[in-house]
């Protein structure tokens, strides 16, 4: 990384004459390689020279920028690398015609793969990169047309405008969703109980206790009648109480026309009723 230091900064007649050079190579390689002519190559050829050489003066601004995003979860050879990617397209996507420095371009890019590395390390599982890409996009267009229409925009609009199914658009939102630590508290830090402690052992006696350790399973039947028909089947859905196995919040939001935040909204209410009269039984 000492090496990165060493490399000179290019002026700003070089950073125009470069991305001239890199774009006239992004056109060139749109078409056939068995029709291109010498001149044409060679043009190829200065592009890609061009494109290393605008990656390996601004690698620094990538060090600069990785050293502000330490301790949030990667390592700076990691961030850097990041960094890179993003510098890499910020290299291509440049257009000189837009008038201002490349740095101040760049830096959007190099910063933006850094965040979502950062974000994705929090999931604990790491998106592909195609999935990532199309959660941008969804972000993206969302506040486009939230901008155009003056308020968020709907399910259907949102997928219409990103050329997609909307079952492909729920699948998108459900990835979006951050994963949750095992360790973390499943009720707040007034109650110790973690995830990992309600998640049911596939192998256990007692999978009912995965939903909530105070249900007792002889008396869910009865708590389960006292709900709304709605309420009912998204926790036989949700818990496999049929001796199903259990769907997630997507796969519900599917089956009773809902989404799957409203599946998770009705999932809540349901439980916490639930809670409700486990409290009433305990205090009678």
């Amino acid at each position: 990384m000492s090496s990165i230091g060493r490399v000179p900064l290019l002026t700003a007649a070089e950073e125009i004459e470069l991305a001239h050079h890199v774009q006239d190579m992004k056109q060139l390689k749109e078409l056939p390689q068995e029709e291109l002519t010498s001149r044409q190559k060679h043009k190829i050829r200065m592009g890609k020279r061009a494109r290393d050489r605008m990656m390996a003066a601004n690698l620094r601004l990538v060090v600069s920028v990785a050293k502000k995003y330490q301790n949030q979860g990667l390592e700076l050879l990691d961030l850097v690398q990041e960094g890179a990617i993003g510098l890499e397209r910020a290299v291509d996507k440049f257009d000189p015609a837009m008038g201002y420095k490349f740095s101040t371009y760049a830096y959007w890019w190099i910063r933006q793969g850094m965040t979502r590395a950062i974000d994705n390390s929090a999931r604990t599982i790491r998106l592909p990169i195609h999935i990532s890409e199309k959660l941008s996009k969804m972000r993206r267009i969302s506040r486009e047309l939230s901008h155009r229409f003056g308020r968020q925009p709907n399910r259907l609009e949102l997928a219409s405008a990103m050329g997609i199914e909307p079952r492909e658009l729920e699948d998108l939102i459900t990835q979006s969703a951050p994963c949750a630590s095992l360790d973390a508290h499943a009720r707040g830090e007034e109650d110790r109980s973690t995830l990992g402690e309600l998640i049911p052992d596939p192998n256990g006696e007692e999978p009912m206790e995965g939903m909530d350790r105070s249900i007792q399973k002889e008396h869910l039947g009865g708590w389960l009648s006292q709900l709304n028909e709605r309420e009912q089947k998204i926790l036989r859905l949700r818990f496999g109480l049929g001796g199903e196995e259990p769907l997630t919040l997507a796969e519900i939001g599917r089956q009773i026309n809902v989404s799957r935040e409203r599946v998770r909204q009705l999932e809540a209410k349901a439980i916490l009723k639930l809670r409700t009269m486990t409290n009433h039984q305990q205090a009678a």
